[in-house]
Parts: C-alpha cells; structure tokens; sequence
C-alpha cells in the first residue's frame, strides 16, 4: 500500500505579505475547508518535505496550517516524484491531498490491485491511498477503462470513476466507447457523460447524464426529439424525471433572432406532474451580445 508520510511544518520567519482571505482552488470536488488566508512569499518555504516557491500564493487555514503553495522543485515523497511549479493541496492533517506528479509511478489499492499512473494530476485519501490519477497501465476487469485518461478509486480500491475503452452497458444504457461514467458507494451507475449518441431505453441521448442509483434516469439531454407522455420534445433539449420515471422538468430552446444587432434566444422550462399534466410554462430571454 502506498502511502505518503508528508506532515506540515509552517515556518512563519519567511517573509511575505499578506492578501486576501480567499476559497482554496480543486482541480477535483470536493476541495478542502475554507477559507484561508493567503500570503505571497518573497522566497521559497519549507513545508515538510516540500519547497513552497517564493513570489508564489501560500494558503494558511485558522489554525495556520498550510493548505496550498506551489512547489520550487521537484521531489520524491515515498514512491512518486511531484514535479515543479506544482500548484499542491493538502488535507487538515498535513498530508498532500491534490498534486501533480511528473513521471509514472505505480500504487497499491486497498483490494490489493495495482494501478500504475502517469505524469499529471494526482489525489490521495487522507492516510495517503490514491484517490485519483491518469491511468497508464492495463488493469483486469470490466468495463475495460481507457489508458491516458482519469481514474478514481475509492478508499476501499473499488473503481468510483472511469472513461471507458469498449462500449458497455448497464442500468438500460447502451454506453459506447469514450463515455465517462461514475458509481456510487454501492457500486450503482449514478452517471456520466456521453461525447456520441447513446440509447437510454427508448432515448437517444448525448452529453451528460444522471440516473437514481443505478435505477432510472434523473436527468439526461435529448440527442434526437422524443414523445415522452404524449408531450413533443426537441433534440437538446434538457429533461428531469421523477423518480418513478414520470417527466418532471423539460427545458429547451423556443426561438432565436437579433434585434438592433444583438442575438437572443428564448428559453423555455416547463414542469409536469406525475400525469404528465403540464403544471407550468415559463420563457426567459438571453442576450447574447451584438451579431454585426
């Protein structure tokens, strides 16, 4: 199992000034705490085993501990080499929580699997196991994922995120090739996102897509127009069900035109009850700015 050993120690003698209490920056959900007071360093402070790089923004949280800098230079913590200029978060108790490494390295999972990761963009649990990275080796099992693309874990080494290498299908999705999707904690599809058309029961679909834990669809957009509860509905547009699989919200755009040489669209919602009553129909206009 890997893990990474790294623990805050804050120096406060570098000097810096200081700027604004601001929101912490994730390049995956959920970020971490805020808000936190950020400094720019007039040189390079240690931060455990890290370099945190001088002119550069580091974030403290109420109990000044550190929760983000960028690294000076290069370093290996315990079986992967964080690369420089490294824009890195950390967790509450001082382990690195988002990084981006700078060569493959390969981790141990919970289940005892390996997974080996390439350069860029990788997230660790608090106790140091790999959460996310960019899949660089093949690994057993189906769906197959696609090499050279994200993939998370959960703590407990099951895959919670994917792009997949081969069409796969689950919960009445005909997903192809190329689809993102993500499952919940109990190993139910609860969605992703479809770059080509996809058949979701008797939909066509594409883009991105939620379903009720691996049951049926929340909300998906339409690739191609449907008759859903005998109400006509335009390709693109954008549709919530209710949990029973009733349509519940469509959303779509009505008309288009310019006035004065500024482009607008009307953009209608409407919701329905479980009947498939329409219960109300409302029309917002946007600008998009001038055409000419």
């Amino acid at each position: 199992m890997q893990r990474v050993g790294l623990f805050i120690v804050l120096g406060l003698a570098t000097p810096s000034y200081a700027d604004p209490v601001v929101a912490p920056l994730c390049e995956l959900a959920p970020c971490v705490p805020s808000p936190v007071t950020i400094r720019t360093l007039t040189s390079g402070e240690q931060v455990g085993k890290i370099t945190c790089k001088g002119g550069e923004k580091l974030g403290v949280d109420s109990a000044r501990r550190t929760v983000f800098c960028t690294t000076a230079v290069a370093v290996d913590i315990d079986g992967f080499v964080v690369a420089a200029d490294a824009y890195t978060v950390f967790h509450p108790n001082g382990r690195i929580y988002q990084t981006h490494v700078r060569e493959p390295f390969a981790a141990s999972l919970a289940d005892r699997t390996l997974v080996v990761c390439g350069a860029g963009l990788v997230v660790l649990y608090d106790d140091g196991r790999l959460r996310y990275c960019t899949l660089a080796g093949t690994r057993a099992g189906t769906p197959r994922p696609r090499l050279g693309h994200g993939i998370e874990f959960r703590s407990d080494g099951r895959v919670a995120m994917l792009t997949l290498d081969e069409p796969h299908r689950e919960a009445g999705l005909a997903l192809p090739a190329g689809a993102s999707v993500q499952w919940d904690e109990r190993g139910a599809l609860v969605g992703g996102s479809s770059p080509t058309r996809t058949l979701a029961g008797a939909l066509v679909i594409a883009g991105e897509f939620t379903l009720y834990g691996g049951a049926r669809l929340h909300t998906v957009e339409l690739a191609a127009a449907a008759n859903i509860q005998g109400h006509e509905l335009p390709a693109r547009a954008r549709l919530t069900f209710h949990s029973d699989g009733t349509l519940e919200t469509a959303s779509y755009t009505d008309r288009e035109g310019s006035a004065d040489g500024e482009a607008w669209t009307d953009r209608r919602t409407l919701t329905y009850d479980r009947r498939g009553t329409i219960t109300s129909s409302d029309v917002e206009r946007y600008w998009w700015g001038r055409t000419r």
